[in-house]
């Protein structure tokens, strides 16, 4: 990380533009896998019957809340004008709903990251539950549609990369730090969908050889030993 950042500052340009295509193209082509008519890798076609059978929206409530709750949050940030103000404001945000959504940390925040009169002029920001400066805590009264937000995440996330080069041609070293941080929390929620696609598609070929070579596949039966005599 430090030998790109003491590169040249073109270098730095070019590696943050750079990044931020390859995230976009990579959030982008998860959103387009969830929808149901996109074969995972050129390998199979997941479908959205498939989907929904691993992604009922009674089971993926909570992370549908957690998502719901970051993609809001992350809206809020969009409005700041600075990119430098941007991504320092997004490192806070990303390490409050770190600490959020591991339960046993939600006390400790509360004093941690406490809103101050200072960060609403800053930031025009009212967190709905107090505790913390940048994470707003919604209240959602009923089941919420994994896959639509999923979607909105999605969208959510490709504009906030795009933010990251708006004002590219003032890319600093200490600024290229700021995203590499956030793309760092980021890469982990496209890692945990990856590798939950990457198992279904796995599934879904099994499922599909049975049908070619179903004896192959059975764990009740016996090999059959063919005696050559």
């Amino acid at each position: 990380m430090m030998k790109q950042t003491s590169q040249p500052l073109s270098n730095v340009v070019d590696i943050l533009t750079e990044l931020v295509t390859k995230r976009v193209s990579t959030i982008q082509y998860l959103a387009r896998t969830h929808h149901g008519n996109t074969h995972w890798f050129n390998t199979i076609l997941l479908t959205k019957d498939d989907l929904k059978e691993m992604y009922p929206n009674a089971k993926m409530m909570k992370r549908s809340c957690q998502f719901y709750t970051l993609g809001m949050s992350l809206g809020q940030l969009l409005e700041i004008d600075s990119a430098t103000d941007f991504a320092k404001a997004l490192v806070q945000l990303l390490a409050e709903f770190d600490a959020y959504t591991n339960d046993g940390s939600k006390q400790k925040m509360k004093n941690i990251f406490r809103k101050t009169k200072k960060d609403e002029a800053n930031y025009s920001h009212d967190p709905s539950n107090g505790e913390f400066v940048h994470l707003c805590i919604p209240h959602i009264p009923h089941e919420l549609d994994y896959f639509e937000v999923l979607y909105t995440i999605c969208d959510v996330l490709v504009e906030t990369y795009h933010k990251f080069i708006l004002d590219v041609d003032h890319t600093t070293p200490s600024y290229f730090e700021l995203v590499l941080k956030c793309d760092s929390k980021f890469k982990k929620i496209f890692a945990m969908l990856s590798k939950e696609l990457d198992l279904l598609a796995r599934n879904a070929i099994k499922d599909e050889l049975k049908l070619i070579d179903p004896l192959s596949f059975s764990n009740k039966m016996t090999p059959i030993d063919f005696d050559p005599h």
